[in-house]
């Protein structure tokens, strides 16, 4: 969901004069480079990646960005030369390419230009971009190459340096704007920024970085908060009001107000009239009026990002069309909330699995999808998402910060401030994965019968509702029998049923519970009189987790939860178990006060000719640091060990 309002940036008037940094100058006479030591295994190595963003504005028809980048890069090895031997350069929107160069070095020190010619327009994935394929690289070679591509003007930006799978070296970057302006520049996970210096005119400010490290291959980590970024923001213009500061957070905040909160009296009487559509009971709690409301919306509108008309944005026609672009529907959801006596305040979350937001710079850039507080009953509803249910949410956007929009007034006037404050994610009780199920043998000890429950609550449901209400009907139970299938990989399923898969039934808090009984053969191998049954495999694929490099991310789960999974066994007469230890698994963590955090456990129990297993997984938070990986994996693993386990059922 993409912000559904025009900002109102300030005009950038002033004569430029193009003052080229030395750094970004494409040299004559090009000479090879020496990989550093602690790179010198790595497939490619990006020895630079210079760029600079200068502002020329001459006039209210004449204001651009020309964004210049020069990089080069030294290929290792043969996946090297394959990563870097085609080029592209990213063409959309408004921007225009003054100028691509690109050559390659060879090891003995020839050098291949790019011919223009061979710089091709290409369209893939509906993106346009600029194509090409380098001359001449092998292994050793360097390949060079730069860009210069203006922009209509922009006042916030993001510049982001880490590549997946290749270091940096040197990474340097310069602003060049005129001296009236004053932008605000961070640096993050390793670039350092220099004070702002004026020359002839023109205000300079330069970030750095060395020795960028990529990240590759680790499971159960978000990579992007960890990128090296760069970003910047346009905070005065001397020329106008030297004193006040532009972009803020609570100047944001205002336009929001005004675009989302603010109804005319015509928009107001159709929110009201559709409101009289909702059957809320009327001793509904305030948790019924919000889940209902959007229980109401969400099935009789049909709400999509892409806008096919100006109608998907017009409240009063939305309600006849029933249809809606995002920005119309959040406005119809706050009204018809508001009307209902359960206001909501719209946040912007700071994602964790994107680059965050930060309080201190305010960067417009980095705001886009959009939820709903509910200050009555504190909880958060997703007003787009036709797959999310209230309270749920994305889990990636909570579990951080987000900016807050709360209304205010003075007087008879009212606006909005901005404020941060936490998004909390459902409590770790409230989502789990859960299930019940009994084998036992057929008459002939050659079919395992599974009666199968599955239990789903929370985030965890979440992941499966939606199915329910927009898979055609004659395809929902080849979906069914798929999740059924992760206890027993076999195509004889009997018995199906589903309960509580109803949208509401996740505000209710009702798990979804799916049944199914299954004939499973494959579960069953014989050794001599012996009958090996592989029990372990009705807990399903686990992950497994073995790196052998050193671990440069902290752990980072989507959200809190458990597994609680219950494995009864009927033995068949003559037989008993003969390895029943291999059962009992315990491993888990503790933290400095003694609690545990994180475990892997299964227990069992014979009582005749039936056993019980018992295992509870379980992580109660969804960031560990990094030191404790080890006790991660080890837990990680516990519970493919137990995926492993095979009772050998020994003839008496």
């Amino acid at each position: 969901m993409k912000l559904a309002f025009y900002l109102s940036f300030l005009v950038l008037i002033s004569a430029s004069t193009f003052a080229q940094s030395e750094y970004i100058q494409w040299k004559v006479k090009p000479v090879l480079h020496t990989v550093s030591a602690q790179y010198k295994n790595t497939s490619a190595v990006m020895l630079e990646d210079f760029r600079l963003h200068e502002f020329r504005t001459k006039d209210l028809k004449d204001q651009y960005v020309y964004c210049e980048e020069r990089r080069l890069v030294k290929v290792q090895d043969d996946k090297g030369v394959e990563m870097f031997n085609k080029i592209y350069i990213s063409t959309g929107g408004k921007s225009e390419v003054i100028k691509v160069m690109a050559r390659t070095i060879q090891p003995d020190g020839k050098v291949y230009e790019l011919p223009q010619s061979k710089i091709l327009d290409v369209e893939e994935e509906g993106r346009k971009y600029k194509k090409f394929a380098m001359e001449g690289v092998e292994k050793g070679s360097e390949i060079e190459y730069y860009t210069m591509i203006r922009y209509p003007i922009f006042t916030f930006n993001t510049e982001r340096f880490s590549l997946s799978s290749t270091p940096v070296e040197k990474a340097r970057f310069c602003l060049n704007v005129p001296d009236h302006l004053v932008f605000n520049m961070k640096g993050y996970n390793g670039f350092n920024i220099t004070p702002d210096t004026i020359i002839n005119e023109r205000r300079y400010t330069y970030a750095s970085a060395d020795n960028i490290d990529f990240f590759e291959g680790e499971k159960y980590a978000n990579v992007d908060p960890f990128k090296s970024n760069i970003q910047y923001k346009l905070s005065y213009n001397l020329a106008k009001e030297k004193y006040v500061r532009l972009n803020t957070w609570s100047e944001l905040a205002k336009n929001i107000y005004n675009n989302y909160y603010v109804l005319t009296s015509k928009e107001a009487k159709a929110v009201d009239a559709f409101y009289k559509k909702i059957d809320l009971p009327s001793n509904a709690s305030n948790d019924d009026k919000v889940a209902l409301i959007e229980d109401y919306i969400k099935s009789n509108i049909n709400i999509r990002e892409e806008v096919i008309s100006e109608d998907d944005n017009d409240l009063e026609k939305i309600m006849k069309r029933k249809s809606a672009g995002h920005f119309a529907a959040i406005r119809l959801v706050m009204g018809i909330l508001d009307r209902a006596g359960v206001p909501a305040t719209i946040v912007f979350p700071s994602k964790r699995d994107e680059t965050p937001l930060d309080e201190e710079l305010e960067n417009y850039r980095l705001i886009d999808d959009m939820i709903l507080y509910i200050a009555a009953t504190d909880k958060f509803l997703d007003p787009v998402n036709l797959g999310n249910r209230y309270p749920v949410v994305n889990p990636d956007w909570a579990g951080t910060k987000g900016l807050f929009v709360k209304e205010t007034s003075l007087g008879n006037i009212k606006s909005a401030l901005a404020s941060f404050d936490t998004i909390p994610l459902l409590p770790y009780e409230s989502n789990y994965s859960n299930m019940d199920v009994h084998l036992s043998f057929n008459k002939t000890t050659d079919t395992v019968i599974i009666n199968s429950k599955q239990m789903l609550l929370g985030y965890s449901a979440a992941n499966y509702r939606p199915a329910f209400l927009y898979l055609e009907k004659e395809k929902q139970e080849d979906f069914i029998k798929d999740i059924i299938r992760s206890v027993a990989k076999s195509d004889s399923i009997t018995e199906i049923k589903v309960e509580n898969k109803e949208m509401l039934s996740g505000y209710k808090n009702l798990p979804l519970n799916i049944h199914g009984t299954i004939k499973a053969v494959d579960l069953i191998e014989t050794a001599g009189k012996n009958i090996l049954i592989k029990i372990g495999e009705v807990i399903g694929t686990q992950a497994q987790m073995y790196q052998e490099n050193k671990r440069k991310l902290p752990i980072m789960l989507s959200y809190p939860h458990a597994l609680d999974r219950t494995i009864r066994f009927t033995i068949p007469n003559g037989y008993r178990i003969k390895n029943a230890k291999d059962l009992a698994i315990h491993v888990t963590d503790k933290n400095s006060s003694g609690a545990e955090t994180m475990g892997f456990v299964s227990t069992y129990s014979l009582n005749g000719q039936e056993l019980t297993v018992n295992l509870h997984e379980f992580y109660k938070s969804i960031y560990y640091d990094i030191n404790m990986i080890d006790v991660f994996k080890n837990v990680i693993n516990a519970a493919a060990d137990f995926n492993k386990v095979v009772l050998v059922l020994e003839k008496i």
